[in-house]
């Protein structure tokens, strides 16, 4: 009874999960429970089994094609959909409620001998109604009591979570940073300059593309900011990002640098560096307890600059802090242009107006310097005073020079082929969005999400991956995520799917077991395309068309790491030809747009 993969089933589990639901729930109760878990989502929509049926079927067949799984392979379909989270949170109540329905007599007892049901009491249905709505808390006492009663593999309790840091700490043995490349030092340099520049001249965007180093290098100027000013009433870094795992990646790396900083011949560095973690349910850190960096989330600081996130003191707190502010950076830089930031940004003094100036340095990264937008990517330009950092050693093809190097990889790149078309103009509200946002609408893209003959197509060609490449899949939607993971299980490849509604320790195991080669495909929709660092991608499959230059350079910047810098040679990027009709502003597809990576 154990987990082979952290976060997933094993052979063996699944394998004894499967055999447990054929047992115990009769084929009728499969079915009901196949079409309640789909219904939340379904709407005019075809639900995740009818993807995962239409695109496993065999061409030739006669009569009205099939549209659900037969009966003999609903459990294994419930299965390999939902893995480890089978029971989890109030979305899987049908299947507990399923299971406890079918539980003896004894078994009930005994659930109600915990402490979280013990009140429950009164005629059959009732009790498997309220014993189903039990509050689950995954890994904790009442989910290990729950499987462990039903005859159930300890894996279904879940994974325990938590808001904050894991409450182990493994602790490995320093490892020197490599020094930093030449290209690395002239920004470094350049971005320090910046940092100590007066107003007007102090801010700029700091590029590099994705893989080469660009928090490193970041954080070393802002360390050598630091050090410079380390008599100056401890003014604070605030680093401003988008999302948990950006913040956190932020987080190891300036732990890293200042690690390495007490082994640096040229520097005599003993005092600690105060780092203070500041999103989900992290506080304010007391005036007495002022940190040197503060790495913090968008979300978070918008959440207490509108006060709808704090006590009164911890917004007091927080003014405290901001008027220590000595340096602000905003990772992500191509997003500084919503309200968000603005926002924030005018609370702590920076002025990002098209004339804005301020006392307090503003520095940029990212690896995309545009938006899909002309007008966007120049206001953009002007909140950092129309200053852009390049490396002076990479010469006039700095993706070129990078891959000589090794530092970024070789791209080889494949098209994926298919008979739909799919036409803009279906829609007047789909032709409206792209005028408006040159992108597409999500109900067009969920029309992309229901081609049986592109999912076939997309499908055969992951199973063309050799299995022990590390592949990232990214949907067109949800549904789009699911269903290649589950057709991808069904033909026995290790794969997991990511979406926004993965629980946060869930999606910290799935990751870090994807990174150690245990799960081959990586499926996702949305939430994979920064903050995420897997350096050993070999393969990378985008499965949802765009037009976005830098959606796209996000997603297939997850590969570009090359051996120098602990990646690989080579990466495979397959892309979809889709045949889209466009209506209004011409439109182009970004890979297209983005022939750089495949010269």
């Amino acid at each position: 009874m154990r987990v082979e993969v952290f976060g997933q089933l094993s052979d063996h589990d699944r394998e004894w999960v499967v055999r447990y639901l054929n047992e115990r729930l009769s084929e009728t109760d499969l079915r009901n429970l196949v079409d309640e878990l789909d219904k939340p989502r379904r709407g005019r929509r075809k639900p995740v089994e009818t993807l995962v049926v239409e695109a496993e079927r065999r061409p030739g067949v006669r009569g009205r094609p099939p549209t659900r799984l037969p009966k003999h392979e609903l459990a294994e379909y419930i299965v390999d959909r939902y893995g480890v989270s089978l029971l989890e949170g109030s979305e899987r109540a049908p299947v507990r409620r399923a299971l406890a329905a079918r539980a003896t007599s004894e078994e009930l007892d005994l659930l109600r001998e915990h402490r979280a049901a013990e009140s429950i009491r009164g005629p059959h249905g009732k009790v498997v109604e309220r014993i189903a709505k039990v509050t689950w808390h995954a890994g904790k006492s009442w989910a290990r009591h729950f499987v462990k009663t039903l005859g159930l593999p300890a894996a279904l309790a879940g994974i325990p979570g938590s808001p904050q840091e894991p409450s182990l700490l493994v602790a490995t043995p320093f490892k020197p940073l490599n020094d930093l490349a030449d290209f690395q030092r002239d920004l470094r340099d350049q971005a320090l300059k910046v940092l100590n520049g007066t107003q007007g001249e102090n801010r700029a965007v700091l590029t590099l593309p994705t893989g080469a180093g660009k928090t490193r290098t970041a954080v070393e100027s802002l360390v050598a900011w630091l050090l410079q000013h380390e008599q100056d009433q401890s003014p604070v870094v605030l680093w401003v990002a988008q999302s948990e795992e950006l913040c956190e990646q932020a987080v190891q790396a300036f732990n890293e640098v200042w690690i390495d900083l007490g082994h640096r011949a040229a520097l005599d560095v003993h005092a600690p560096l105060r780092v203070a973690r500041f999103w989900g349910n992290y506080e304010v850190p007391k005036p007495e307890e002022r940190p040197h960096v503060m790495v913090a989330s968008i979300q978070k600081l918008q959440s207490v600059v509108k006060g709808e996130d704090s006590e009164a003191e911890s917004l007091s707190d927080f003014r405290e802090l901001s008027r220590n502010i000595g340096v602000a950076v905003v990772d992500e830089a191509h997003r500084i242009g919503a309200p968000s930031y603005r926002q924030v940004l005018t609370f702590l003094g920076v002025d990002v107006s098209k004339e804005g100036r301020s006392s307090i340095p503003l520095l940029g990264l990212t690896a995309t310097p545009f938006r899909s937008d002309d007008t966007e990517t120049k206001n953009m330009a002007q909140m950092f005073h129309g200053r852009l950092l390049k490396a002076e050693s990479l010469g006039a093809e700095p993706i070129k020079e990078l891959r000589r190097r090794g530092v970024l990889s070789e791209v080889d790149h494949r098209f994926v082929e298919h008979g739909q078309k799919f036409d803009l103009g279906s829609s007047q509200k789909f032709v409206d969005h792209f005028n408006t946002f040159h992108e597409f609408h999500p109900g067009f893209l969920q029309s992309i999400t229901e081609s049986q003959e592109r999912n076939k197509a997309l499908a055969e060609a992951l199973l063309t991956i050799p299995e022990e490449w590390p592949t990232l899949f990214f949907g067109c939607t949800v549904e789009h995520a699911e269903a290649m993971s589950i057709l991808l299980r069904r033909a026995r490849r290790s794969a997991a799917v990511i979406t926004a509604d993965t629980r946060a320790a869930t999606r910290r195991a799935l990751v870090e077991e994807f990174r150690k080669g245990r799960i081959s495909v990586l499926c996702n929709y949305g939430v994979l395309t920064t903050g995420f660092d897997a350096p050993k991608v070999r393969a990378l499959v985008i499965g949802r068309p765009t037009t976005s230059r830098v959606l796209y350079a996000q997603m297939i910047g997850r590969g570009m790491r090359g051996s120098a810098f602990g990646g690989t040679d080579r990466c495979l990027v397959i892309d979809v030809k889709d045949n889209i009709r466009f209506h209004g502003e011409q439109g182009e597809l970004a890979y297209n747009k983005y022939t750089d990576f495949y010269k």
